[in-house]
């Protein structure tokens, strides 16, 4: 949105130069019928065509006269010394007027000499020449008011060549004051001679010529020669019209190309990074082939039925070796792992024993920690949410609302047809476009507040209204039945159609949806409403005030509820400065219900996973079932996030929406499979021990699972705790909440839940109804199995996944993902679209998709420029462009090389450069600006003021004013001047004054002898998606940092959107020190827990591998880098470890041959986690902030099971095999794959050592069903010795 400002002068600058054609002619009543050198073809003003009409000139075809001598000096001054013997066609009173007419052009086009001599060159030769009858022929007449012939059409035919070089030598001469071109006032936004001179010589009154000049290609008469006088370049070798870079493009010099410039590095089209990877690979690849083809016709052994040989147990030996993962036939070789088994058996002991003194003391402990409710806070203001207080953004933010004030706060309105490709432009559409901005305009608060109360109106009254309406001042009156013609004339030269607040409107602002310049196809209208902020609490509060309101007639509007403006056909998307903030208020009550819901979920299928239901006996099923200890589970959850809060509420950290929506759900993911694990060991434990009691068999449940659960909610605190580390302050306080909920959870697990276990265990031995303990039952005794997940890996699974060839080719396979994740890494975007942070169905996400297909222009970007003395002469020349001492590296200059290449820079339009206006202003050939009363010097002289009464600024000072800046203003000079130039406001006498484009940009110092800082305004090109805005955040700083190494001042960019961006200028090296972080943290704590470096190398080096593909899924998925995918990512190290921890633990503690350790690994263990889904509760979750949770954690999940038992040591491939596999059975929307290391066994695996050959080929469907949840109750198992396993013993 443009920065706006009041200008009425525009109305008298968009026809000065036509004036220049009109008010200096005289003519006698003869036609132009005499075309030779020496004749002239009018002469004198004759009157006009109406009462208040603009004068008009009078043919006269007689040869040009001699000047009398003040008529040449006057003219010799003015159009240079090719009058000083040569006669002419114009009188005194014509020149005169030429000269008045001149003074209006000069403030725009005098800053580039060029264009100023070419000018004043092209209407001295129209109005003067001696020769005028040679290039100028009269078509028509008419009488005037006086019944004097008037000219009212002529033929002005001019050289390519010489229009050619008028015009480029004005093309780029810019209006700062705008951030506009002059081609914009004097040519209509002419792209071509031709189009400028049109513009022109078109009848336009009271706004330009009142009669019409053509410019015909060729003179259909024959007697006519094109004028082909000389023009001078802007980049002229005479320094006299040499231009400044600013104005002139080939003065400029040619900045060294950035490193976004420079080509990428390539491979036959491929990038070099992904080609050598690729190399690599495959070059790898086949030589493991070859080597594999050479071994294999060395060896001599061969594998007939698809397995490796093994050697068999003898039949008589001792059962027990069966239970290799027991905890009674080992002891541990690793003294930490034997103290935490040591305690954790005596915890889990003392917790059984004391079951309900335990969850008294916890939930007491529990509810002391949730007294920091309290002070319980929801932070809400998308600042304080997303940008931490003490980054430079945030800094520069507030030292430029200190100095400058606040951006201005806008409501804006689009409205197109729900037809997406019908254009808008039509009669029924702008009649209603008028209705909705008068309902607007009179909305009125309780309080009585308008929009004129709050709007910004800079130097007037008006409100800045950016609207098509504009074009006819929001006056539905003026809109008649020619709109379209008025249309297409407003949208061409938005000067002649100014709104009420006098400023231009570029069609670009309004408009939307349209190609070129073909302004009628526009397919959507766009109103701003321009409102004023303030760093006054109270002001914004007025503000704030109005702006519900005007939501709430929105809201009305686009539901159809607003009488006598029918909107069913229309799209309508809307928003103010207060919408984000409601918005995202919003979405955390939309949420409760899918929390309750997936608890409820959760609660559910923990009951049915943790039960067994024997389905013939109706009276086992009740007392069998979990939904008490499943209850209990929850709760835990529940409780641990309460215990968080509590703390830190207390601590005085608010809690954010990503906390109360998204912590319940990751705390209970990570949290459940403990307790199936747990509740799974139990009842293996007791089924294979059954003459322990509960507490004994407790003690000895937790003291073999406790040290991996502690291993896993360490790995994940720690990582948790590390995206702390994160600048965002809405994800670094959810990393530590998140962090502090999973430790008080590990901490009720591991105390209150298996108190819970001991309480059920005793429930069910005494046969009492789950849920009503109270109630007593007589049920038959309970048939004890396996289970069937734990059977069919037993069986099949694990034979088949640790066959060589299947290793090998999944091993391939494996490291081909590998090399595509390292390769996809460099595509990785960066970036958090806004649209995420909403609910779904928010209107807001309407209004940011529309704002992206329709708006065109970019946001205004501010060089805050500090530590310049603009008083001195050195510090006026490190900040000027326009004269030809500033200084090549100059902030103005920098910023005008930068605009010319702006798919680097990213910057669109000229700047606004004070410095140069001002010191224009003084200029005293502008004699209508600095000016000063003789009676009084230190009052200015107003518009209307006498010539005679009032005198020049530097019009007799020595040396004067010049291009080269000697004898301008320094020290207390500058400063009053300054003072005047900042007071005045522009007008069509001197648009150079500053009040309404500068009247903030300036600020002094305390004693007001100094400039202590300003800033130089230009555009962004347009913002679409967060590349450009990252891009554009990054080059803007790239440019400040430029200008402040060569200058020596300090500069910084400052732009509404940076405060938002300034997290992604380091955050892949950021991602990488915490990932790196978080896996030494992992690997450190795995080999202190489980005392082995072997192991926490290789979990460290899965980990990695991980992240490798996660990072290449998210570039497939569109998931982007930030701050809230990096918390993910960091995350998912601790994930990855909660899924390894209890196997890699329950192997290398083992006794045995690796392959039995690793075998009964993977069935008792390995089945238990497999079998938890909590992390499918992500899906429940509607919150599309963490869209990204969502599928970051399912890669993750892919990535663990394809990548765990690739590397980990041999003895826990199966294991990691085994969970894989089942996690993609029961996860069926999940992909996934297996793939591990050869292993040769030396004995076989326990408890499953002979493959029945016609059950080899069982497919899937065969046994899927079997996966499920509850046991069925006739299940009866043979061993491979014939015995029977019933009720836990054998028979």
């Amino acid at each position: 949105m443009h920065r706006p400002s009041s200008r009425p002068w525009l109305l008298l600058l968009v026809a000065a130069a036509s004036c220049l054609l009109l008010s200096t002619w005289t003519a006698p009543v003869q036609a132009s019928d005499v075309h030779k050198e020496g004749y002239c073809v009018m002469r004198n003003n004759c009157g006009s065509k109406r009462t208040f009409g603009k004068q008009l000139p009078c043919p006269d075809n007689t040869p040009a006269v001699e000047p009398d001598t003040e008529l040449r000096e006057l003219l010799v001054s003015t159009c240079g010394q090719a009058y000083q013997d040569s006669k002419a066609c114009c009188s005194q009173d014509q020149l005169e007027d030429l000269i008045a007419s001149t003074k209006q052009a000069s403030p725009m086009i005098s800053a580039c000499p060029a264009c100023w001599a070419n000018f004043l060159n092209f209407f001295c030769t129209f109005t003067c020449s001696p020769n005028q009858s040679t290039f100028l022929n009269v078509t028509a007449t008419s009488l005037s008011t006086d019944k004097k012939p008037v000219v009212t059409q002529l033929d002005f035919l001019v050289s390519d060549q010489y229009g050619s070089g008028f015009y480029d030598s004005c093309k780029d001469v810019k209006f700062a004051a705008t951030n506009g071109y002059v081609m914009d006032l004097i040519g209509g936004g002419a792209k071509n001679w031709r189009e400028m001179v049109s513009f022109m010589g078109k009848e336009r009154e009271p706004l330009g010529s009142p009669f019409q000049i053509d410019f015909p290609v060729e003179d259909s008469t024959g007697v006519l020669k094109p004028f082909e006088g000389v023009t001078r370049q802007c980049n002229d070798t005479d320094v006299q019209y040499r231009c400044s870079c600013v104005d002139c493009l080939p003065v400029c010099p040619v900045l060294p190309p950035t490193p976004d410039e420079k080509p990428p590095c390539t491979v036959f089209g491929v990038s070099c990074w992904s080609f050598s990877l690729t190399f690599i690979y495959t070059a790898t690849l086949g030589a493991a082939i070859a080597m594999l083809v050479i071994r294999r016709r060395m060896s001599a052994v061969k594998n007939s039925i698809g397995f490796e040989p093994v050697r068999r147990h003898d039949e008589d030996e001792d059962e027990d070796s069966q239970h290799l993962l027991d905890p009674d036939q080992y002891t541990s070789r690793y003294v930490v792992s034997a103290l935490l088994q040591e305690w954790f058996y005596h915890q889990g002991y003392l917790c059984a024993k004391h079951a309900w003194r335990t969850i008294g003391i916890c939930f007491g402990l529990v509810a002391f920690f949730s007294l920091g409710w309290s002070r319980f806070g929801v932070e809400t203001d998308p600042v304080k949410l997303w940008v931490a207080p003490d980054s430079i953004s945030a800094t520069q933010k507030a030292i430029f609302d200190q100095n400058f004030g606040p951006f201005y706060r806008t409501a804006q309105v689009i409205v197109s047809y729900k037809d997406a490709q019908a254009p808008i432009v039509d009669e029924q559409s702008f009649r209603r476009l008028f209705m909705i901005n008068d309902r607007i305009k009179a909305l009125k608060t309780e309080r009585g507040v308008t929009l004129d109360d709050i709007c910004f109106h800079p130097t007037g009254d008006e409100c800045v209204i950016q609207s098509p309406t504009g074009y006819w001042q929001d006056d539905i009156h003026r809109f008649s039945s020619s709109w379209k013609d008025e249309f297409e004339g407003c949208t061409s030269n938005p000067a002649d159609c100014l709104p009420e607040f006098q400023q231009p409107l570029k069609p670009d602002i309004i408009l939307g949806g349209f190609e070129g310049e073909d302004y009628l196809s526009a397919k959507a209208f766009i109103i701003t409403y321009v409102i004023k902020n303030s760093v006054d609490a109270e002001i914004v509060e007025i503000a704030h005030e109005w702006e519900l309101r005007y939501l709430e007639f929105m809201d009305d509007l686009v539901h159809n509820r607003i009488e006598d403006i029918r909107t069913e056909d229309l799209r309508i998307s809307y928003s103010s400065e207060a919408s984000l903030e409601i918005e995202l208020n919003k979405s955390s009550n939309t949420d409760i219900r899918t929390v309750i819901l997936s608890y409820l979920v959760m609660f559910l299928y923990a009951s049915l996973a943790l039960g067994r239901f024997q389905i013939e006996s109706p009276r086992r099923m009740v007392i069998d079932s979990k939904f008490t200890l499943g209850m209990s589970g929850i709760f835990i959850v529940l409780a641990s996030i309460s215990t968080s809060v509590g703390i830190f509420s207390f601590l005085g950290y608010k809690i954010t929406l990503i906390i109360a929506e998204v912590i319940p759900f990751l705390v209970l993911a990570v949290g459940v499979d403990n307790i199936f694990i747990l509740c799974h060991e139990f009842e293996r434990r007791k089924m294979n021990h059954p003459e322990e009691s509960i507490e004994e068999c407790a003690g000895r449940t937790l003291g073999r699972m406790g040290p991996s659960i502690l291993l896993s909610a360490l790995s994940e605190t720690i990582a948790f705790a590390l995206g702390g580390m994160v600048t965002m302050p809405a994800v670094s306080v959810f990393a530590m909440y998140a962090a502090m909920a999973v430790w008080v959870d590990f901490l009720l697990q591991v105390t209150a839940f298996v108190s819970c276990i001991a309480l059920d265990a005793q429930r069910t031995e005494e046969d009492r109804v789950d849920c009503i303990p109270c109630l007593q039952i007589q049920a038959p005794q309970a048939i004890e199995t396996d289970g069937a997940l734990p059977a069919w890996v037993r069986k099949y699974y694990g034979p088949f996944i640790l066959n060589s060839s299947v290793k090998r080719i999944v091993i391939a396979a494996f490291l081909g993902l590998l090399t595509a994740g390292l390769c996809l890494m460099p595509s990785l975007e960066i970036g958090l679209d806004q649209r995420l942070a909403l609910p779904s169905d928010s209107y807001m996400v309407q209004f940011f998709n529309d704002l992206d297909g329709y708006f065109r222009v970019g946001p205004p970007v501010y060089f805050v420029v500090q530590d310049v003395d603009a008083t001195t002469r050195h510090g006026q020349q490190q900040i000027c462009a326009r004269f030809s001492t500033c200084s090549d590296s100059s902030i103005a200059n920098v910023l005008e090389q930068e605009r010319k290449r702006p798919q680097v820079s990213y910057i669109e339009q000229p700047a606004s450069v004070w410095i140069d206006d001002f010191l224009h202003w003084l200029n005293p050939a502008i004699e209508t600006c600095c000016r000063f009363r003789k009676n009084d010097p230190t009052k200015p002289c107003g518009p209307w003021d006498d010539e005679d009464d009032c005198n020049i600024c530097y019009a007799d000072k020595d040396p004067g004013w010049n291009i080269s800046m000697n004898g301008l203003p320094e020290g207390e000079e500058f400063i009053k001047y300054l003072g005047e130039w900042i007071k005045a406001s522009p007008d069509e006498y001197c648009p150079l004054a500053g009040k309404a484009a500068y009247g903030d940009a300036i600020k002094l110092n305390a004693a007001g002898d100094r400039v202590k800082m300003s800033h130089f305004r230009t555009y962004h090109t347009p913002m679409r998606n967060q590349h450009d805005f990252i891009a554009g955040y990054k080059s803007a700083h790239r440019i400040a940092d430029q200008v402040s190494q060569e200058t020596g001042a300090t500069v910084f960019p400052y732009s509404v959107f940076y405060i938002f961006f300034e997290q992604y200028v380091d955050i892949i090296p950021l991602t990488l020190r915490l990932l790196i972080v978080a896996m030494i943290s992992v690997g450190l704590v795995t080999a202190g827990v489980l005392g082995t470096v072997k192991v926490a190398l290789v979990v460290v080096g899965v980990v990695a591998m991980i992240m490798v593909d996660v990072v290449g899924a998210m570039v497939l998925m569109g998931v982007s880098l930030n701050a809230i995918s990096l918390v993910n990512l960091v995350i998912c190290v601790g994930i990855s470890v909660e899924f390894c921890s209890h196997i890699a633990r329950a192997t290398v503690e083992s006794e045995g041959s690796p392959d039995e350790r690793v075998f009964g690994a993977l069935v008792e263990v390995g089945s238990s986690v497999s079998i938890c889904l909590a992390l499918d509760c992500m899906h429940f979750c509607c919150d599309r902030l963490f869209i990204d949770t969502r599928n970051t954690c399912h890669i993750v999940v892919v990535g663990f099971l394809g990548y765990h038992a690739d590397k980990v040591p041999r003895h826990l491939c199966a294991c990691i095999h085994a969970f894989q596999d089942i996690r993609s059975i029961l996860l069926p929307h999940v992909p996934s794959d297996c793939c591990g290391r050869r292993v040769a066994w030396s004995r076989p695996p326990p408890c499953a050592a002979v493959v029945d050959p016609e059950r080899e080929g069982v497919q899937l469907q065969s046994w899927i069903h079997g996966l499920v949840s509850w046991q069925q109750p006739s299940v009866v198992q043979e061993t491979t010795e014939g015995r029977k396993i019933v009720a836990g013993r054998r028979q």
